[in-house]
C-alpha cells in the first residue's frame, strides 16, 4: 500500500507542477496586491496571461494603487515628422540605455502631428500644435498603455492663441477634466474676455465645456506645469504679478495661488518674464518641487522642495546639481524635473535632448541615450491599466494600435 501511495504521489506531482495555476484560486484582493507591486515590463506581459489577469489589470481599483506605488515612467516624443509617433519608457538607473520601451502608434486619423499636450494619472492630452497654437478642435485623450482613445468635444469659440489645454484627475469622484487655462499673457483689455473652460470626460459632463469664473489676478501662461494631489500647478511667467505660483483645484474647480520660497517671492517682481521661463515645477517623492536654472549660476540646477504642501516655510533648497553636458553654442541652458526613478535618483530632462538622472548620495548622474532619437519632447508619465471604457463612460470609445 506504501509503494502505491508513494506512485501516486509521484504521478501527481507532475500534473500539478505543469499546469496548475495555484495563484488563481487566491482571492482578487490579494492578487490585485501582489500585481501592484511588479515593475511595469512585468505587468505589461501579464496582460496576455489569462482574461481573468486582463480583466484585474484594467479595473479602476488597481489602477489607481498602481499608480500610487510605481515609480515614474516617461513618455516621449521625437521631433520629426512622423506624425502620432510616441514611445513610453521605462529607465534602469544602473545602466547608460533604456530598460523597456513601448512604441505606440495611435491610428488617430488626422493629417497632422499630434503633439503631446499634456500627461496626467496614466493618460495624455494631444493636439495639433500650429506655431505654438494649439487646435482646439483637434485634442484626444489617450490611454497608451490600453491602446485607446476619446475625442474632446470641439470648443470652436474660443481663439487658439488665447488658452493653454491642460488634463487634470480628481481623486475623489474618478474623474477627468480638460481644461482650457487662459492665456493672460495677451494684455489685460484682452484677457478680461477670455475664460477658462472644463470639458468632464464621461457622462457627467454631458458632452459640454464649462465656463469658470476666473478672478482678476489669474495671469501667465500655464507652463511648466505639475499635477499633485488633484490639483494643476503652473509658473506664473508676467511680470506683473506678484505670486508665483497658480493652480487649479479639478474638484471644486477654483483657481488658487501657492505659495514660492520667500527669496522667490521678494524677487518676482523684479524678473522680467523670460528669466521666469527658466524655473519649471515637478513632483518629487509626492511633493510639489521647483527646478531653477539662475542666469547668474546657469551651469548649475537648483532644486526646492515644499516638504508640507501649503506651507511656505517647508520650502527647502535641497539640491543644487552641477551638469558637465555639452550644449550647442550660444543656447540657453534648461533642466526640467521628471521625476524620481526606482532608486530614488532624480529624473531630468537637460537642454530638451539629455535624460539624466542623478544620485543625490554621491552626487553622480548618469546620461541615458535614446537610440535614434536626438531631439524629444519628455513628460512624466504614470502607467494606467485602466480602460478609457471606465473613466470616460459615455464618450465614443476607438481603439488605436499599439505595438
Amino acid at each position: 500500500m506504501a509503494n502505491k501511495k508513494n506512485k501516486a504521489e509521484e504521478v501527481a506531482e507532475p500534473v500539478a507542477g505543469s499546469g496548475t495555476n495555484y495563484i488563481s484560486h487566491l482571492p482578487h484582493i490579494i492578487i490585485t496586491d501582489i500585481l501592484s507591486r511588479l515593475p511595469f515590463k512585468t505587468l505589461f506581459i501579464c496582460r496576455c496571461v489569462s482574461k481573468t489577469w486582463l480583466h484585474l489589470l484594467l479595473h479602476p481599483t488597481f489602477a489607481q494603487s498602481y499608480i500610487a506605488r510605481t515609480p515614474t515612467t516617461i513618455i516621449l516624443q521625437p521631433k520629426n515628422n512622423d506624425l502620432q509617433q510616441h514611445h513610453l519608457f521605462h529607465l534602469d538607473p544602473s545602466s547608460n540605455h533604456v530598460m523597456f520601451k513601448i512604441k505606440t502608434h495611435l491610428g488617430i486619423k488626422c493629417d497632422q502631428k499630434l503633439e503631446l499636450v499634456d500627461s496626467c494619472n496614466g493618460l495624455i492630452l494631444l493636439g495639433v500644435v500650429y506655431c505654438g497654437e494649439v487646435k482646439l478642435d483637434r485634442l484626444f485623450v489617450c490611454n497608451p498603455i490600453t491602446a485607446e482613445f476619446v475625442t474632446v468635444r470641439p470648443c470652436t469659440n474660443l481663439t487658439p492663441s488665447f488658452v493653454c489645454p491642460r488634463i487634470g484627475f480628481c481623486p475623489k469622484t474618478n474623474v477627468y477634466k480638460v481644461v482650457l487655462l487662459a492665456n493672460r499673457e495677451c494684455g489685460p483689455e484682452v484677457c478680461k474676455g477670455v475664460p477658462t473652460l472644463v470639458y468632464t470626460l464621461g457622462v457627467k459632463g454631458n458632452g459640454l465645456w464649462k465656463r469658470i469664473k476666473v478672478g482678476k489676478d489669474v495671469h501667465g501662461v500655464p507652463t511648466h506645469s505639475a499635477f499633485l494631489n488633484g490639483v494643476i500647478h503652473w509658473i506664473v511667467l508676467s511680470p506683473d504679478v506678484n505670486h508665483f505660483i497658480h493652480s487649479f483645484d479639478v474638484e471644486d474647480e477654483c483657481f488658487r495661488p501657492v505659495a514660492a520660497p520667500l527669496e522667490f517671492e521678494e524677487e518676482a517682481l523684479k524678473m522680467l518674464t523670460w528669466p521666469k521661463r527658466r524655473i519649471n515645477l515637478g513632483v518629487l517623492g509626492g511633493c510639489l518641487a521647483i527646478g531653477d536654472c539662475p542666469f547668474d549660476d546657469e551651469m548649475r540646477f537648483h532644486i526646492w522642495v515644499m516638504k508640507e504642501y501649503g506651507v511656505q516655510g517647508s520650502w527647502s533648497k535641497e539640491w543644487i546639481i552641477e551638469f558637465a553636458v555639452d550644449a550647442p553654442m550660444f543656447s540657453v541652458i534648461t533642466s526640467r524635473i521628471i521625476g524620481l526613478c526606482d532608486n530614488g535618483d532624480i529624473l531630468m530632462l537637460h537642454n530638451n535632448n539629455n535624460l539624466v538622472s542623478w544620485n543625490a548620495a554621491n552626487g553622480s548622474y548618469k546620461i541615458h541615450r535614446i537610440d535614434q532619437m536626438d531631439q524629444f519632447q519628455a513628460l512624466p508619465y504614470n502607467p494606467n491599466f485602466c480602460s478609457l471604457r471606465d473613466v470616460a463612460r459615455g464618450e465614443p470609445l476607438f481603439n488605436a494600435t499599439s505595438r
